[in-house]
């Protein structure tokens, strides 16, 4: 029974306590919070290094899509150049082949004219023996 004035066993109790209190903080409780601290700091620093090597990686890869991006329009473009340049050489072409075509017809007209009149000469020469041999097949005597 608990008697006011506590007797001498409490007070003993009190010291035990303390003295358990002590032995237990520095042996068992100092040592368990430096490594729980340590643990901690490393943790942290742990989740610091993640952080930083994530931001890195979240950089580079925006580095990457802005070279690549730059990249593909600098390729657009040299499509663009090689796409006009082959449609200037294309219409080069075609003018050339189309003068040429031009220069061709010219030609086999005048060569075409030229033998029309050669033609021509050649019958109004013979005009006049195929005039008789028609008259003389019509009337069935020859012309004299």
């Amino acid at each position: 029974m608990l008697s006011f004035p506590p007797d001498w066993t409490f007070v003993f109790q009190i010291i035990l306590f303390l003295v358990l209190w002590t032995f237990l903080r520095r042996l068992l409780f100092e040592p368990n919070l430096a490594v729980l601290k340590t643990r901690e700091e490393r943790g942290a620093g742990a989740l610091k290094e993640a952080s930083r090597v994530k931001a890195e990686a979240e950089e580079m890869g925006e580095q990457y899509r802005t070279r690549l991006t730059e990249t593909r329009a600098g390729a657009m473009q040299q499509v663009d150049i090689v796409y006009r340049e082959a449609e200037e050489q294309t219409r080069a072409l075609l003018a050339s082949a189309r003068a040429d075509a031009a220069r061709t017809v010219a030609g086999m007209r005048e060569t075409l004219a030229q033998e029309l009149a050669e033609a021509r000469q050649s019958l109004t020469a013979s005009v006049p023996t195929f005039s008789r041999e028609i008259a003389a097949k019509l009337l069935g005597r020859p012309l004299t």
